[in-house]
């Protein structure tokens, strides 16, 4: 019977995330994909394809849109004032959670202060904590005010969101900040902030989303057939009953496979939408 087992080394501790009915699920499809459904007797040691699966989560973390999402995180100012931020002037994000294997802060593409223009509290009647215009909008056209006061704050928004472009190009960010993904720290680096920190990040999505995604097993079984091509050919293996494996052809069928599925991941990255006058 052809299987992913954990063979026989001893001491491989997989995270508690991999104990679940959908890491199983992938590994079964993973390894009917690479012997075709048990046409080809052989066995893939776990340790190996959780090191593969690993370094592709990585990969698609990278350059996949899908895996990861975005988030907001809420620093109150009181963390600011503590000494260990007075020391470091920084704080440590979120890294992966051992349980789902995601929920790690990949990114951060945004710190804006409570109160500004993405916290809310404008002139604009947005509601603070709201983060879309659709309350804007919407408070106009059911609020008694008509579509004309609605139609009005659309316009304001347009023309206030064009003078943010442009004098974002002048003034970067007024919170300077740097973060690292290795170590999960922000560090800001310029004016501190007088009120509460809204960061807007990039979180990971816990594995069980990246396993049924179709992209993503594609890409780990042609990696698989890579790898066991590779070691096929420095080893030599025969079947029994002496029939011998083309390790060439596996290693090639899974370059060719794995070339087709970052080409589809290129090209699969849509456009943002955007509003013409």
């Amino acid at each position: 019977m052809s299987d992913i087992n954990f063979g026989q080394e001893p001491g491989i501790i997989m995270p508690p995330s991999w104990d679940s009915t959908c890491t199983n699920d992938f590994l079964n499809l993973l390894a009917d994909d690479i012997t075709g459904s048990c046409m080809i007797p052989m066995n893939i040691p776990k340790k190996e394809v959780y090191n593969i699966v690993q370094r592709a989560k990585k990969w698609f973390y990278k350059n996949y849109e899908y895996s990861v999402k975005e988030s907001f995180y809420i620093l109150p100012v009181a963390f600011f004032k503590t000494e260990y931020f007075k020391r470091t002037r920084s704080f440590t994000l979120p890294k992966e959670d051992p349980t789902t294997g995601g929920g790690e802060v990949y990114s951060v593409y945004g710190v804006q202060q409570i109160g500004s223009r993405f916290g809310a509290g404008t002139s604009m009647t947005f509601t603070t904590g709201d983060f879309a215009m659709e309350r804007m909008l919407y408070g106009g056209l059911y609020g008694g005010t008509g579509t004309v006061a609605g139609a009005e704050n659309l316009q304001y928004y347009v023309i206030n969101e064009s003078y943010f472009d442009l004098t974002r190009q002048i003034l970067n960010n007024p919170l300077s900040f740097n973060y690292n993904q290795l170590t999960h720290e922000i560090r800001f680096t310029g004016e501190l902030p007088l009120k509460d920190v809204v960061l807007e990040v990039y979180e990971t999505v816990p594995e069980c989303a990246l396993f049924a995604d179709e992209a993503f097993f594609r890409y780990c079984a042609a990696k698989i057939k890579i790898a066991l091509g590779n070691k096929m050919q420095i080893f030599g293996y025969n079947l029994p009953g002496g029939i011998s494996i083309n390790a060439d052809a596996i290693q090639s069928l899974g370059e060719s496979e794995l070339e087709k599925v970052i080409e589809e991941i290129k090209t699969d990255e849509g456009t943002d939408w955007m509003m013409h006058s």
